[in-house]
């Protein structure tokens, strides 16, 4: 498999760009990876596609050219393992509410010395058995990325420890859930929110990870500001939906 485009961003210091895909197409997928984009986010917390359409889901972020970042909330291991094997890159994990949660699926990511992840080494991430066991082990532990999602409360007071474990690349506010976990309706304006992003930022910044954000593409100089550098900034969906809108009206327009 090519090298993480991800982590090479990582490495360089550079922002990541990522893009949404709402629906199970591969190829819709391949066309979103294709795109310019550094990784496709494909749910399977609100999505519960056959493992082998998520398998062709992967393989279409690879032929497009970018990362797959899968989010998932693992309920074993094997929930984590199969997805690295398939060829996704990076995981997401949603939800989390205490470190201890990210440990174990770091230590499910990564193999030794770094975690326990255990090899079969015949699949997509192996280059289909071809990659001696040692390249093999490198290479999964040099590419492979994990992005925690900041959306519970009750996380808030683990962020410094989060950020600062190995194995975690990333923290990632979702705006939606933590503003409805703190009984807010008004997204980043509202002032509890507002403090939390402020803070992933700051904990991020101090471990020398990366703070993000779904953002509009007009925001992103905005959420930079902030102290983020990691942006999810469309999805198949909004691309859809604001395309046939934007047809709609110019073509009312056109009959007025």
């Amino acid at each position: 498999m090519p090298p993480s485009l991800v982590r090479q961003k990582l490495a360089r210091g550079e922002t990541v760009l990522t893009a949404k895909a709402c629906y199970a197409d591969p190829e819709l997928v391949e066309l979103v990876a294709s795109s310019g984009f550094d990784a496709v986010w494909l749910c399977l917390e609100h999505k519960r596609p056959d493992p082998a359409v998520v398998y062709s889901l992967i393989q279409a972020c690879r032929l497009g050219g970018a990362d797959a970042l899968v989010r998932v909330k693992p309920a074993n291991y094997t929930d984590v393992l199969w997805l690295l094997e398939s060829g996704a890159r990076g995981l997401m994990l949603p939800r989390v509410r205490h470190a201890d949660e990210v440990r174990e699926v770091v230590a499910a990511m990564k193999f030794t010395p770094a975690g326990r992840r255990g090899a079969d080494v015949i699949h997509a991430d192996s280059d289909l058995g071809r990659m001696p066991l040692g390249e093999y082990i490198a290479d999964a532990n040099r590419n492979t990325f994990l992005v925690v999602q900041v959306e519970e409360p009750e996380v808030v007071p683990h962020l410094d420890a989060i950020a600062a474990l190995p194995g975690v690349d990333a923290l990632f506010v979702g705006p939606a859930d933590l503003s409805l976990g703190l009984g807010q309706t008004e997204l980043l304006n509202g002032p509890a929110v507002a403090a939390v992003v402020e803070q992933v930022a700051a904990v991020c910044a101090r471990h020398g990870k990366r703070a993000g954000l779904p953002c509009a593409a007009d925001q992103v100089g905005k959420c930079r500001a902030l102290g983020y550098n990691w942006f999810n900034v469309s999805s198949d969906f909004r691309c859809v939906s604001q395309g046939l809108r934007t047809a709609r009206d110019a073509a009312r327009a056109g009959l007025a």
